[in-house]
């Protein structure tokens, strides 16, 4: 079912089609040269591709990052008390040159309660009790939060990029005939007063 049409910026158009619980969307013919939250130049979309199909776990540079350890909480006996097994791993995302400069504003895009005020990007874990798994969770939802931040804004095919400037077209007739309905039901009025 189609909710509403709305003009994003000058020359592009974006169509919410709502199911249960679930909102999809698609962004069509974008001819503004102003870039936006998913825009990417062809340069950009390409240095990413070529980073998608090289990035693998091991490549994160775990090693720079600023690792502090500290007690966890919840059960685990008197164990629990006497060693530090929480990780805390931070690392400036503006610093990591073996990130595409778009994932790493999409990553501050998607992540934004990650990072703090010194735009370190932050994870913790105390799944476990040991430092060892628990610096293994970390660079494992990093390393999602990479993949994530990696993906590339999908292209509308064409049967909705035709829908949508039907739907287009449609709205501006009907912006333009309620304006000519209002435009006359003012010229009436203005008739009566004279008379």
């Amino acid at each position: 079912m189609l909710l509403a049409v709305s003009a994003l910026r000058r020359g592009s158009c974006c169509a919410f089609f709502a199911r249960p619980k679930n909102v999809y969307y698609y962004y069509c013919s974008s001819s503004s040269s102003s870039a936006g939250s998913n825009d990417i130049a062809p340069e950009d979309a390409e240095e990413v591709r070529r980073f998608q199909a090289a990035f693998k776990r091991s490549d994160i540079p775990h090693k720079t990052f600023t690792t502090t350890f500290h007690r966890s909480g919840g059960a685990g006996g008197q164990n629990v008390n006497k060693v530090n097994t929480k990780v805390y791993m931070r690392f400036g995302i503006s610093a990591q040159a073996w990130l595409p400069d778009y994932v790493r504003r999409r990553l501050l895009q998607l992540d934004s309660k990650r990072i703090n005020s010194k735009g370190e990007y932050l994870l913790t874990s105390e799944k476990t009790r040991s430092q060892k798994d628990n610096i293994e969770d970390c660079l494992d939802r990093l390393w999602a939060s990479v993949c994530r931040a990696a993906e590339l804004p999908k292209e509308p095919d064409p049967e909705t990029v035709m829908r949508v400037e039907g739907l287009k077209r449609a709205e501006r007739a009907r912006n333009r005939e309620r304006k000519q309905r209002q435009s006359d039901r003012k010229a009436r009025r203005r008739g009566e007063d004279h008379l």
